[in-house]
This record gives structure tokens, sequence and C-alpha cells, in this order.
């Protein structure tokens, strides 16, 4: 073979490889996201004024790595208020964490399943020393 020849079986080849490992890395990806049970509508029917009434949680491919993210509900009147988007992380214990950052406060969101039920633990960080933290748990059946 020539230089040429070679170069070029060499580049072919390469390109192969890295189609191949990059489709291997999307089935792997969209086996995990049919894997975790944190993906769906959750929603808390006991729902009291300012609390938890509802978390989306979504999955998505994408370059062959899992990205999830959700948006959590307050129960407000007259309909239920909206915290937005925040990309979650997923721990080595398990536990999916969402942080919805605020101007006042923070608040952090672990998820953890529980057959069809969710428990959702809301940590509330406020800026202000003054004002106390909270953690409160609500539990989520799905929608």
């Amino acid at each position: 073979m020539k230089l040429r020849q070679t170069t070029f079986m060499c580049m072919f080849f390469s390109t192969f490889a890295f189609l191949v490992s990059a489709a291997q890395a999307q089935t792997a990806c969209e086996v995990r996201k049919s894997e975790m049970a944190e993906l769906g509508d959750w929603e808390n029917p006991k729902a009291r004024l300012k609390e938890l009434s509802q978390i989306e949680v979504e999955g998505q491919c994408l370059d062959g790595q899992l990205v999830v993210r959700a948006r959590a509900f307050t129960s407000c009147s007259p309909r239920d208020c909206k915290w937005g988007w925040a990309p979650g992380q997923l721990s080595f214990s398990g536990v999916l964490t969402f942080r919805f950052g605020g101007f006042f406060k923070a608040q952090h969101i672990e998820l953890r399943p529980m057959g069809e039920r969710i428990q959702a633990y809301v940590r509330t960080e406020n800026h202000d020393p003054t004002i106390p933290n909270k953690t409160r748990s609500y539990i989520l059946v799905r929608q």
C-alpha cells in the first residue's frame, strides 16, 4: 500500500470507530434514561398553601450524556406558582438534587424514589442570616 492509501484507511477506521462509540454512548444513555424512576410528573395531593405541590422531572440525552432538569411548583392561590427550571445532579448514593436560586433564598430539592411515590426533601437556604433555614419533607405520587 502506498502512504496515501494507508492514511486514508486510518482516517476511515478512526471515523468509523468514533461513530460506533458515539452510537453506543447514545444507546447507553437511553437505557439509563428508561431506568430512572424519578423522571415524570409528580404531585402532592395534600399540598397546603406555600407547600411543594408538584414537580416535573425531565431527562434528555445530549452527546451521550443524560441531562436531567426539574421544574417545581408551590401551592398558591388561585393557581400554583412556578419556581422555574433547574439542572439536576445525581449523587453516588442515588439522590437526585436540584438547586433553585433566588434573590432572597435558594431552595434545594432532593428526590428519593419509593416505587410509585417519591420523597422530596426541600431545604430552604435563606441569604439573610437572621432568618433560619428550613427543611421540609413531602411525599409525591405520579400524575
